[in-house]
């Protein structure tokens, strides 16, 4: 990229120029149809100005003199902060949200000028998206509690600063000691009732839960059992809503069990993804039915300034335990067998973890090692062997409507596992 091409010049305005548009239309839209007698601050004529202004200044930075990009944003701050200031003192809203994003679009038209364009295109949507949130952030910060401060600060230090501190190494008999793990774990069980929370606040009891159920799904959809199994036994009026959670992160789990197999092997996924579809198919028709037409097992209304925070670090810690000596048992288990029954170790590996024993096995039948059907079955079995360990978590910790709902789906989960091991895997 040469300073003084033309053409990358005049893309570089064009682009530049359309992300300002974006954001100012955004200011715009806010200040004349959500604030009707609100005198527009800056709309998208000035936005986009101030991108092409960014653009230009990192064009002469680049051409005359190295400090000219910093000259133009220092020039610019000074400018906003007077600006900003004799609207203060003329009594009427300074704006300084919209001098803000102001300085990030003259930052926008720099980046796309230095050839970052989807760097400034994620940056420009999230001041969007930041913007537009302004009435459910406001809302969501009326609501806070100190309880909701405290339970933020213990997971920040679960999270950021014990976590860190936790060695990552083999301990104990047979190596089944894993501090880092096993701290995860904690962290997984407190950030999935965090996250559910908060969404809560956010999107409404059962949207806010059921997106705290796919989330976890995706990150541990046994450490989301648990969460939301407390969660209902604390608050039986949510158990629907929870049994939802369990259920989609169950649900979600399937399939990516399947987006791991076809990292390794797209062969492999070929083979498998029927009985993957079998297996999820009695949470998914489940979960699209409650969300459709099931109603809310409570009142979801928008006052939600008395819902408690699920955070229980204690909860977290004996899952953590328990989760401990269950890999020891494990371990214990596959010193006395070897290495010989695939599928005995499959079952006992998909107790504790699915993602371990899913990639091994892909990976084996890729290499040649492992015929693909021994392996399929063993993913199976390992996913069956996983779901039970959910429904007794489940059984333990949940409601008794918690329980109901979610020993059934998971009930014909384990049996459409079982048909899919005996019925689908033979004929490949």
């Amino acid at each position: 990229m040469l300073p003084s091409d033309p053409d990358h010049l005049l893309k570089s305005l064009l682009v530049g120029g359309s992300l300002g548009a974006l954001i100012g239309l955004e200011r715009q839209w806010d200040e004349q149809f959500r604030h009707h007698t609100a005198k527009v601050l800056a709309g998208l004529r000035t936005f986009s100005l101030w991108a092409l202004f960014g653009v230009l200044c990192a064009w002469f930075s680049e051409s005359v003199h190295p400090l000219f990009f910093v000259a133009g944003f220092a020039a610019m701050a000074v400018w906003l902060t007077l600006f900003l200031q004799s609207r203060n003192r003329a009594g009427a809203d300074p704006g300084f949200t919209t001098g803000a994003a102001g300085m990030v679009t003259f930052l926008t038209g720099g980046l796309v000028f230095w050839g970052m364009e989807r760097v400034a295109l994620v940056l420009a949507v999230s001041v969007i998206i930041l913007l537009a949130m302004k009435p459910a952030l406001h809302r969501f910060t009326r609501g806070i509690t100190m309880e909701d401060v405290r339970s933020a600060l213990k997971f920040a230090a679960v999270t950021g600063v014990i976590l860190p501190l936790v060695p990552d190494e083999a301990m104990g008999p047979y190596g089944a000691f894993n501090p880092h793990t096993v701290w995860m774990m904690v962290v997984l069980v407190s950030g999935v009732a965090f996250v559910g929370y908060f969404a809560v606040r956010v999107l409404g009891q059962r949207n806010g839960i059921a997106l705290a159920g796919v989330l976890g799904g995706l990150a541990s959809s046994t450490a989301t059992t648990l969460a939301m199994s407390r969660q209902s036994r604390e608050r039986p009026s949510q158990s629907r809503d929870c049994a939802l959670a369990v259920l989609l992160a169950c649900t979600v789990m399937v399939w990516r069990v399947a987006i791991m197999v076809g990292a390794v092997s797209t062969t492999m996924l070929s083979a498998i993804w029927p009985s993957l579809l079998v297996v999820s198919l009695p949470g998914l028709l489940w979960c699209l039915w409650r969300l459709l037409h099931g109603g809310s097992g409570a009142a979801d209304t928008g006052d939600l300034s008395h819902y408690g925070n699920p955070l229980r670090l204690r909860v977290a810690f004996q899952f953590a335990a328990l989760y401990a000596m269950i890999i020891l048992a494990v371990k214990v288990t596959i010193a006395s067998l070897g290495n010989s029954g695939v599928l005995i170790l499959s079952s006992l590996s998909g107790l504790i973890d699915l993602d371990a024993i899913t990639l091994s096995l892909s990976q084996m039948t890729l290499s040649g090692s492992l015929a693909s059907v021994t392996a399929i079955r063993g993913i199976l079995l390992a996913i069956l062997a996983n779901t039970i360990v959910k429904g007794l978590f489940a059984g333990f910790y949940g409601s008794p409507a918690l329980r109901r709902e979610v020993f059934a789906v998971l009930g014909v989960t384990a049996l459409a596992a079982l048909a899919a091991c005996r019925f689908l895997v033979g004929n490949h």
